[in-house]
């Protein structure tokens, strides 16, 4: 090895560092292909394997389909340690699974050894009967497998230094490097990453090992000329080589060993070099040896010298992939066991490829591509028209070999029936049926799984192309409701929508018999616009296309409990949730909703779907909810709440948290509605983005509310890094959370933030009563009252009525359009009095003191005021409480009650300077001097 010299010492630091504090590291090795990467890898083990102790090596590799196959590396990793062969039963394969978990999974890893030990298991493909994970949440499944790799890498490092090799990470799924990168934060003992990767992993996850204590990288460069010189001489010593040959090596090979080497190899092949009396020497010709410009080219001219058997069974593996079996590659050429043994020791001693010590196969020789270039050059030189039979031939070979455990590889299946299927349409114009069959049904079952991982983009790309694949209404219908699936767990409620109405309809014209799941597909669409509303992008399905489906779906079910009748009853509860009553609703005509609701979650406790229960009983409170009937909405939330210790989906649970949290807060219920929002990170933080957002957000608004400004601002960092590329594009459900934030913003005098905040919401505004309450009040802070009014009332719903009050009494006084304030106060006091909505009384009673003020009546205004005071100090909302003692103050120093407003400001001006709220200290100072 040349040129390596310094970036082999940087891994044997890492190493020695690693085993001394006994943390984890990951390293990435970066470099373009045949630069060096897997020679640098194998010279670290080499010397790592002569330390003591030796550490323990594990590697798995990145398939080069697609984005790679999600955990194909762990899977191979698992599989090497517990010794389980691809051709083992189920049973046994479990079993071996199993006694690791026994051997490695205690107490001190793992909190439960059996379900994590399931968990490693369901990695690989495999369900363990005793603990199934078909039924739970995708990110319940994918936290669970992050913990199971976390405690098995922990368990191994306890004992012994240990290095795990990921080979061509560039390849890899995003929820694996999302795994990965995890491991190196969290894995506990001496464990190095180490994974080599090409450079393109920048541009898929360029934040890959940013600012990370225990990430590094490694960029490997061409060698120089005078290394690879050297090189050439190391490899090759040829007394009468001509000079202008060794040249043009050289020139050709740009630094890069693997190309230097495979230049080498085809001059001998070609008989340009040959041994003699144990020397190597040039034949005559060699002057005029045409050398080609890339590494592919060489290994194409390397592989065109071939007899045309070894060629034919090299092209045959390379559709394989690159770690192969002598049985497929046998199938596809139709030669004798006797010479695929010849020609394969043939390819292995021209070092094309190399036999592997192993194989996860019984019966079976296992081998490997000396380079993947190596099997991506055979593979090209393979006809198309040859291709066609090769990928189903050998898709059909693995289905049968793995027989029951065939699903494990449902990708891998996916990847070869569709490259066959979509040849044969390119060069024949048609698939044939069993061929397109066979590649819908496998990619059906790839999207199933791949979001049963989280894989959601993966998901929905193999349900993309079960739809182009489809060619029945039955078929459609299947990979439309996948592509459903795939776009609901992507929060992208618009797509969701469109493809379960469409699969809904689809199925009804062509099989009107299957009542049931045609419900199912239509309550499905009509819950996205009424639970996930915030998912929509654009505008939401309207009232008219919404009752379209709903109807089709009620008209098709058939009587009893099922599924479809909950979700479909609950469609009815939730109705209001989307497509509201006017405000002037009474309550009977309110009751139907919540009893809809109610008997939903009824008929899912008796089937024992909590999780269908408390997706119901969110919907009975609709009807309350849209009229900001907040002490109705309460008593329906704590028998929610109740199931929370049997939910599993983190979309409901964190539904649940944060419906809590948000009730409490329009209650005016600060500290409780603090304590659940708590109580629900700890349940679903790190679950899922979108659960997650709902809770911090009302947790910002609450921290905001109780003058814990610091806080707030804190918790919006962690939301900020959860919108991720959507943070100037947000959701609906976070405004309160940026509205209370640009205000801190305000009042302390950071006008740069405010106006990003401003400038956010006054996006997303449109259609959001939410979304407008809070911004208005915002905006009556900044004085940009022209905006605040454009917003009001604009839409129908009432679900926020007591903010929306709130806004209209701050931007009111800060118009000092003191008429219309009797009004608004009536109003507010009045809908308190029906909806328990505390604190609106405090902020009406600020409203008619500040009025009373304005129209000099001082009597008034104190004892509004003080009114005022008095409830927002019982509230435990000390901002709000200093800017009514600054109000007061105000009518006592206009009333010549010097003393009075110094005493009343004193407090006010404490709580302002331990907010930093400089605006609203400078304007209470005023008062002062006043006085």
């Amino acid at each position: 090895m040349v040129g390596r010299a310094s970036e082999l010492d940087l891994l044997r630091s890492i190493l020695e560092r690693v085993v001394q504090e006994r943390r984890p590291h990951l390293v990435t090795v970066y470099g373009e292909a045949g630069v060096g990467k897997s020679r640098l890898t194998a010279e670290f083990l080499r010397w790592a394997e002569s330390t003591d102790p030796p550490p323990t090596v594990l590697r798995g590799r990145c398939l080069p389909y697609g984005d790679g196959i999600t955990y194909w590396p762990l899977a191979e990793i698992l599989k090497g340690h517990a010794g389980i062969l691809d051709s083992d039963p189920p049973e046994l394969a479990v079993e071996k699974v199993r006694k690791t978990g026994r051997d490695l999974l205690t107490q001190e890893v793992a909190t439960d050894p059996a379900r994590s030990t399931a968990a490693l298991a369901y990695t690989v493909g495999l369900e363990d009967p005793e603990v199934s994970f078909a039924h739970a949440d995708p990110r319940e499944v994918r936290d669970e497998l992050h913990a199971a790799w976390r405690s098995f890498f922990t368990a191994l490092g306890q004992s012994v230094p240990i290095i795990v090799v990921i080979e061509d990470i560039h390849w890899a799924d995003p929820v694996l490097l999302d795994l990965l990168d995890e491991l190196a934060e969290h894995v506990e003992g001496s464990v190095v990453f180490l994974c080599p990767a090409r450079p393109d992993l920048t541009a898929k996850r360029p934040s890959w090992g940013g600012g990370r204590r225990n990430m590094s990288s490694i960029a490997l460069d061409p060698l120089s000329s005078d290394e690879a010189d050297r090189l050439v001489r190391l490899l090759l010593t040829v007394d009468d080589l001509p000079t202008s040959i060794h040249g043009k090596i050289l020139e050709r090979a740009e630094g890069n060993p693997f190309y230097l080497e495979e230049i080498v190899r085809r001059l001998i092949d070609g008989g340009f070099l040959f041994r003699e009396d144990d020397r190597w020497r040039a034949a005559s010709g060699i002057e005029d040896v045409d050398i080609p410009d890339t590494v592919q080219a060489v290994l194409a001219s390397r592989i065109d010298l071939l007899e045309p058997d070894d060629k034919r069974l090299l092209q045959a593996a390379s559709v394989v992939g690159r770690v192969f079996w002598s049985g497929p590659v046998i199938e596809l050429t139709g030669v004798s066991a006797v010479d695929a043994d010849g020609s394969l020791r043939r390819l292995h001693d021209r070092e094309l490829v190399l036999s592997r010590p192993g194989s996860t196969l019984a019966g079976q020789r296992e081998y490997i591509f000396k380079h993947v270039l190596t099997r991506d050059v055979a593979y090209e030189s393979l006809p198309w028209r040859d291709r066609i039979d090769a990928h189903a031939n050998v898709a059909a070979w693995l289905e049968r070999t793995a027989g029951e455990r065939s699903a494990e590889f449902a990708e891998l299946l996916a990847y070869h029936y569709v490259t066959a299927a979509g040849l044969a349409q390119e060069t024949r114009g048609a698939a044939p049926d069993e061929l397109r069959a066979a590649a819908l049904g496998w990619l059906l079952r790839a999207s199933r799984d791949s979001l049963r991982r989280l894989g959601i983009r993966k998901a929905q790309r193999f349900a993309e192309q079960a739809m182009e694949l489809a060619a029945s209404d039955t078929e459609r219908v299947d990979a439309l409701e996948a592509m459903a699936e795939a776009c609901f767990d992507a929060y992208e409620g618009d797509l969701a929508w469109r493809y379960f109405r469409e699969a809904a309809e689809v199925l009804s014209r062509s099989a009107p018999d299957e009542g049931e799941r045609i419900a199912y597909l239509a309550a499905r669409a009509c819950e996205v616009p009424q639970r996930w509303p915030g998912s929509i992008r654009g505008a939401p399905p309207t009232e008219a296309e919404a009752t379209e489906v709903y109807e089709l779906g009620r008209a098709a079910l058939p009587p009893g409990d099922s599924e479809a009748r909950i979700r479909l009853l609950g469609v009815r509860a939730g109705w209001l949730f989307g497509y509201p009553l006017p405000e002037q609703a009474t309550m009977e005509d309110l009751r139907p909703y919540e009893s809809a609701g109610i008997e939903a979650a009824e008929v899912a406790i008796r089937m024992g779907l909590p999780d269908l229960a408390s997706g119901a009983l969110d919907a009975a409170n609709a009807a309350w909810v849209s009229l900001g009937y907040y002490n109705r909405m309460f008593p329906l939330w704590e028998r929610r709440a109740e199931l929370l210790p049997v939910l599993t989906d983190p979309l409901e649970i964190g539904d649940c948290y944060s419906a809590g949290a948000w009730c409490l807060f329009e209650l005016g219920r600060y500290p409780e509605a603090l304590g659940i929002a708590d109580d629900g990170l700890v349940q679903i933080a790190g679950r899922g983005p979108n659960v997650e957002l709902h809770v911090r957000s009302w947790r910002v608004a609450i921290l905001h509310r109780m003058a814990r400004w610091d806080e707030a601002l804190a918790e919006h960092d962690l939301i900020r890094e959860l919108l991720d590329e959507r943070r100037d594009d947000p959701p609906y459900f976070v405004s309160q959370a940026i509205a209370v934030v640009g205000m801190i913003h305000e009042s302390r005098g950071d006008r740069v933030e405010s106006d990003r905040m401003t400038g956010t919401l006054t996006r997303i505004a449109s259609g959001s009563s939410r979304v407008q309450a809070f911004l208005r009040r915002l905006l009556a802070m900044r004085g940009d009252l022209g905006t605040a009014r454009s917003f009001e009332r604009t839409v129908q719903w009432r679900i926020h009525a007591n903010d929306e009050y709130e806004a209209d009494a701050e931007v009111l006084a800060a118009a000092g359009t003191w008429d219309g304030a009797p009004r608004i106060v009536d109003e507010m006091r009045e809908h308190e009095s029906r909806t328990g909505t505390t604190a609106l009384v405090a902020f009406a009673d600020r409203l008619e003191g500040r009025a009373a003020s304005a129209a000099g009546d001082a009597a008034r205004a104190e004892a509004s005021l003080r009114s005022a005071i008095e409830r927002f100090d019982r509230l435990g909302t000390p901002w709000e409480r200093a800017l009514t003692e600054v109000d007061l103050a105000g009518v006592f120093a206009s009333d010549g009650r010097d003393d009075e407003a110094q005493a009343i400001l004193a407090p006010a001006l404490v709580t302002f300077e331990g907010l930093r709220a400089v605006k609203d200290l400078a304007v209470a100072r005023q008062v002062l001097d006043r006085s």
